[in-house]
This record gives structure tokens, sequence and C-alpha cells, in this order.
């Protein structure tokens, strides 16, 4: 191999995984660090070329993205102001999102998006700095920066596949992509892009594409997207990481247009895979059994119907009211009415007559639906199924709401763990597959410096050649950062914990752990052949990496303290 096809570091791309806040700040780190570490002179951060973001790192993708395109970039001015967005203090995402969706106002003034949650979320997106603008910024090949190739990735839910809000290759995905799609693109806002590519499944719903995406749907090319058969009902886009949470398959389709690039004929010649997903998962549990499941859906629904009739204690509470007040005007209690009997018996009449008129309409609204209910599963259930689902009624409600709560607890965790497991597995095996590309490729997960024995290994592992051993310090803010729940708020305990730092400090010593442990591995390869310049310019990089490093294992937050100040 020689270094025409590959340069050490010449070009990076960089993928950021979903995970709600623990993706958006490990990523902060990541990039931060980037930004401070030299290569040949230059931040290492100047030879990233291609970005690809999941949902929470979408969050942080597109921020960066938009504020490196500007000519006057600064890094550390980008990260206090992102970070200020979302201190704890600050931080008011969700509160602000739920206010718009009981807004009414906020919606007559967005007519063309439907009233929604993940709508909400988008406005409040659009409404902050860090997120303004729309995607044409991202279109000029010539006025771009260094950062050239980016990929936000979402899902669609029409054919299941990935639909990649890029500006390389197909925007969307081949069966949708088509050229009035590319008419509308640079007109889709940076906030909706955020919103679609964080819309977990359970949390939100679909936005519906291009409806909710387009404010002025009175346009030509609008129109001409809708008059396509697969735009005409809209498209269903949720988050990326259902089919794709580390991003990597948008990157390999990156690094590959690049080899077909005619001027630059090679791939990317690192591709760094910034994951905060895991292997863990919180066991499922099964439901207690309950001691008393005696009572049948049967007996339970007809004990229920029964206080929907006219019932003759209805009718006695009705005649003695009318009773009273006939006995009382006949002055047969003592020769004289009483007013106080009058009062109790119109009340009680009252009382009387109300049960019975709602008996009386109850009776004739539960014959209506017993009615529509026998219909409907007469039109529905098969003649040879009838006997099964009849056997329902003796089974009681206590197994009845256990099998319930069981196939519901069941699929979130298969929906929201599993699926995203196995898929992950999957993408790296893709990823890993060809042995001789894996000398452009890191890994760098959140939970890789933590200290925790993994599933996999009965200790903690790490680089022995690398030099001093994570400390005790280091591995407890890795813990603290890779403990973070999936959310996209901070609660009480994330607070006390401290843990938007240590998520930022994680992304940054353990990209310095990764960069140097690849380097090591790199110098190793013996299908790769370095000259005397690119050998001197990575060790220069170790001598780099190594010194940050001694001083995160010192203190894990001095980067962190740094850029705040």
């Amino acid at each position: 191999m020689t270094t025409k096809d590959f340069i050490p570091f010449d070009s990076i791309g960089l993928c950021f995984s979903g995970g709600g806040y623990r993706a958006t700040f490990f990523a902060l780190g990541v990039v931060s660090y980037y930004d401070k570490i030299q290569y040949q002179g230059k931040p290492l951060l100047d030879h990233v070329e291609a970005i690809s973001t999941v949902s929470g790192g979408t969050l942080f993708g597109v921020a960066y993205s938009k504020a490196s395109q500007q000519k006057d970039f600064n890094f550390k001015t980008f990260f206090n102001e992102f970070y200020n967005n979302f201190t704890p203090e600050n931080d008011k995402l969700l509160e602000t999102a739920i206010a718009k969706l009981g807004d009414d106002q906020v919606w007559k003034d967005n007519p063309h998006k439907k009233r929604s949650l993940i709508n909400a979320f988008a406005l409040t997106y659009a409404d902050m700095d860090v997120y303004k603008g729309s995607f044409d910024m991202f279109l000029d090949a010539e006025k771009l920066s260094n950062l050239k190739y980016i990929c936000f990735n979402s899902t669609e839910f029409s054919f299941g596949l990935a639909f990649r809000f890029q500006n390389c290759g197909l925007f969307g995905n081949k069966p949708l992509s088509n050229k009035h799609l590319t008419e509308i693109e640079g007109q889709l806002q940076l906030g909706d892009i955020t919103a679609s590519s964080s819309c977990f499944p359970l949390g939100f719903e679909p936005l519906v594409f291009p409806d909710d995406y387009i404010k002025n749907q009175n346009t030509t090319a609008y129109k001409n997207v809708k008059t396509l058969e697969r735009f005409a009902e809209g498209v269903g886009i949720m988050d990326g990481g259902i089919a794709d949470n580390q991003g990597i398959g948008s990157m390999v389709n990156i690094s590959l247009a690049r080899k077909r690039d005619d001027e630059l004929k090679k791939e990317l010649d690192l591709i760094v895979v910034n994951d905060v997903g895991s292997f863990k998962m919180i066991p499922w549990q099964p439901e207690s059994k309950k001691k008393d499941e005696s009572s049948s859906i049967k007996s339970v629904v007809s004990n229920a119907l029964s206080y929907f009739k006219i019932k003759p204690l209805y009718l006695i509470i009705l005649i003695l009211g009318i009773l009273l007040m006939v006995l009382n005007s006949m002055e047969i209690f003592k020769g004289q009415a009483w007013p106080a009997l009058y009062i109790i018996g119109g009340i009680v009449t009252g009382v009387g007559l109300l049960l019975t008129i709602f008996g009386l309409v109850a009776g004739i609204i539960k014959g209506s639906i017993i009615r529509s209910v026998r219909s409907l599963f007469t039109k529905n259930v098969p003649p040879p199924l009838v006997d099964d689902v009849l056997s329902f009624k003796k089974l009681s409600v206590g197994l009845i709401q256990r099998m319930l709560t069981e196939r519901i607890s069941s699929t979130v965790i298969m929906v929201n763990d599993i699926f995203l497991k196995q898929i992950r597995r999957l993408n790296y095996r893709l990823l890993y597959a060809d042995s001789d590309l894996r000398h452009r490729i890191i890994t760098s997960t959140v939970y890789e410096l933590n200290g925790e024995k993994t599933a996999y290994s009965k200790s903690f592992s790490f680089n022995k050649n690398i030099k001093p051993a994570p400390s005790t310090l280091l591995k407890s803010i890795g813990l603290i950062a890779s403990e973070m729940p999936t959310t996209l708020w901070w609660d009480e305990k994330d607070i006390q914990k401290d843990r938007m730092d240590a998520l930022i400090a994680c992304g940054q010593f353990t990209s310095c752990y990764k960069l140097m442990d690849y380097i090591l591995k790199l110098k190793k390869n013996k299908k790769i052949t370095l000259s005397e310049e690119e050998t001197a310019a990575i060790d220069a990089l170790y001598a780099d990496l190594e010194n940050d490093w001694k001083q995160f294992n010192e203190n894990p937050m001095f980067y962190v303290t740094a850029l705040k100040q």
C-alpha cells in the first residue's frame, strides 16, 4: 500500500451516535479535543472533512456544522455558546416545547405543522441561535469549510430505510430521492432536521415529510413533490437510530464517494465512530403473580354493565320521595305539613328521578354499544376462532392485566434495546468486515474507560502499552458519564453528579486514549508503509497525546475548565 492511498490523519470522518444528551455532550468533548491536539502545525479538527450524526449526536452535529462554516469560526467561542444553551440552569428545551404544544397562537403562526410534541420541539430548536438557518448553507461546495461532507441521519416509515439529510450522495434515500426533492432540500430548516433525527420511538410521533417541513406550501417546488404518489399522504420521519444508531453506513458511503471522485480518488484516511450506545441493558422482569386472580373478565364486565339500566332501587327512591311529599301535604304527620319534609321529599325525588333517567339513557347507549361490538366481532373474527376468543371471557382480570403488562414491557425493551443493539452489532460487523480497512477505523465508546468489567470480559481492560494506566479519578468520571440515561433533559441526579461536564471530559480523555491506541497499532501494522516524514509527524502527535493523557489522569476535568474560562 502506498502513501497515495493512505495518508495518516489527512482526511477524517467523525460519526456521532444517538443517545440523548449523553451523545450530545460526549460529542462536544470529542470535537473539543480534536481542536486542542495539533498535527503538523494545525488542529486535528482541521483534518475533519466529514460528519455523520444520529439523534442526540445530531443535536451537537447540526450546531457544530453550522458554526464551522462561518469565516471567523472560533471553536472556543462556539463551545461556550453551545455549552451555555444547555447548562441545567439555562436548559429550557423540554419546558419550552411543552409550553409551545399548549399555545394555540404557535400553531396559528405555523399552520403547515401538525400540532404534536415533536413539532413543538422542532419549533423550539428553530428559535435557538445555534440551530437557526436552513440546509441551504451546506449545498454550495465552493463555500464550505474543511467540513465538506455532512449527513444528519433519520429513518423513514414508508420503506423502513435510513433517510439522510446530506449534501453528498442521494438526499433522502434511493426509493424516495428525485429531482423535485432536491428542489426543496435547501428550504429545510435545521430545527426540523434536528427534531427529525432525535425523534425517538414511543417518546414522540413521526414528523410528516414534506408537510411539516415547508412553511410556504404554495410554491411550485412543494406542489411538485406532493404530486408524487409516494409523498401524496406524506412520509413519516423518525429517529435515525432506528436504522443505524452510529451513522456508520452514511460515513462508509461518504468514504466510497470520495474514492469515486475524479480528483480525490481515495477513501477517508480515518473514520472515528464515537458511540455512547452500550451492550448493556436492564434485564426484562416478569410481573409478579397476584394472589387474587379469581374475578373473570365476564364477571367484571357483567357487574359494570349492571349499573347501566333502570334498577328497582332507582324506582323505589323516586316513589318514596313522591310519597313523602304527598303524605306531608295531607297533614298526616301530627296534623300539619312540615316544610322540612317537603325539602327532604324533593331531594329524594330528585335523586330518584336522576338515577331513573340515567338508567334509561345508559341502557339505550349500552344496547347500542353492545350491538356495535357484536357486529364488529362477527365481521372480523373468523368462525373457527370464535370459541377461542370467547374463552378469554373466563380468564381472570389479574391474569389479563399481567399478560398485557408483560407484552407491553417486553415490546418496549425489544424496540428500544434489543433491536438497536442487534443493528449496532451488524453495523460494526459491516465496518470491520474488510481487514484491509481496519487501519482506517477507530471506535471510541463512552464506557471504555469507566473501570467496569463487561459481559464479555472478567475485568476492566485497556492497552497496557499506554502509560500511565487509567487513574481511579479518571475512571470515576468515565463511570458518571456512561451512566447518564438517554434523555433530553437533566434530572436532579445528573445535576448533583455534574454529568454535563463529566460527559465532555469523558469525550476528551477517551479521544486522547483512542488516538494513542490507534497510533500504536498503526505503527505495528505490517501492511502499512509510512514515510519518514509521516513517522516523525505521528511520533510528535503521540508525544503530545501522552502529555495530555498524563494530565487527564491527574485531573480529568482540566481541559473542560480551561474551555469554560
